[in-house]
């Protein structure tokens, strides 16, 4: 990390550069299930966004843009023209601005359990987020984000790992919680998408109650070189709740479109 910048870390040194953008409320831990698979073929470069694992939290809220902005700061100091953006959930809709706004820095999108546009009911529901976590602190929040990341019998099933993305919900700023979500309250992508001309992959949870398969299936629609898989099962998180469909299907999709450059 440079002084003032976000944290990020380097996974496997050959291959096609491949970036990694993690959801809100977590950070590069989460990708820890992928990368042994993944770094043997690309160039890992796994990123903690503001305010989240070892990212200094934003002096002001920070717009998608911002953060995208500050991503392609980390791929100048690595020397990286162009890579892969593979984005869960909040860090699909960074990886989306980068797409908009420096579409020569992307060569291909993964795009998963994402959305691209906040409508206003939701945004309440954000905002009370935010209240919340203000009130009561960022603790409060570990319970009802895992009940809606995960299917009740994988949380049950699943203590150990419950407990390590419970670390992660924990060790993230207030202030990276609220600017993270006044971000996504913003979020309005949908008419930019079909701009968005590079090898998509769209990745959806069957049960997925945040951004539901048909949700998803719209939003690939409406790019041009874009691909929907619905992993079976599969909850909000699909790279922790089906690691090994998600890890199969994301390096399947990145090792058929090549080299981004």
């Amino acid at each position: 990390m440079r002084p003032g910048g976000l944290a990020w870390e380097c996974v496997g040194q050959a291959g096609a550069p491949v970036v990694l953008l993690h959801s809100l409320a977590t950070h590069r831990d989460i990708w820890r299930l992928q990368l042994p698979a993944w770094s043997a073929a690309f160039r890992l470069v796994c990123i903690d966004l503001p305010g989240h694992g070892s990212s200094p939290a934003p002096e002001a809220p920070l717009t998608l843009d911002d953060q995208a902005a500050l991503v392609c700061t980390v791929l100048d100091q690595l020397g990286i023209e162009r890579a892969a953006v593979v984005g869960l959930s909040w860090g699909g809709m960074v990886a989306q601005a980068m797409a908009l706004k420096a579409p020569s820095r992307v060569g291909s999108l993964v795009l998963a359990h994402t959305s691209a546009h906040t409508a206003p009911a939701l945004r309440e529901i954000w905002q009370a987020r935010i209240d919340d976590a203000a009130q009561r602190g960022i603790d409060a929040q570990v319970a009802p984000t895992l009940a809606r990341w995960f299917t009740p019998a994988f949380i049950e099933a699943s203590p150990m790992t419950m407990a390590w993305v419970a670390r992660q919900i924990r060790a993230t700023s207030p202030e990276g919680y609220a600017s993270a979500i006044r971000a996504i309250q913003a979020l309005d992508h949908l008419e930019g998408l079909a701009s968005i001309d590079v090898p998509t992959l769209v990745i959806a949870g069957e049960h997925d109650a945040a951004v539901p398969p048909q949700a998803a299936s719209a939003m690939a629609a409406r790019m041009p070189r874009a691909e929907l898989q619905v992993l079976g099962g599969a909850g909000h998180i699909g790279n922790v709740q089906q690691p090994l469909a998600f890890t199969e299907a994301v390096g399947r999709f990145l090792r058929g479109v090549g080299h981004p450059a």
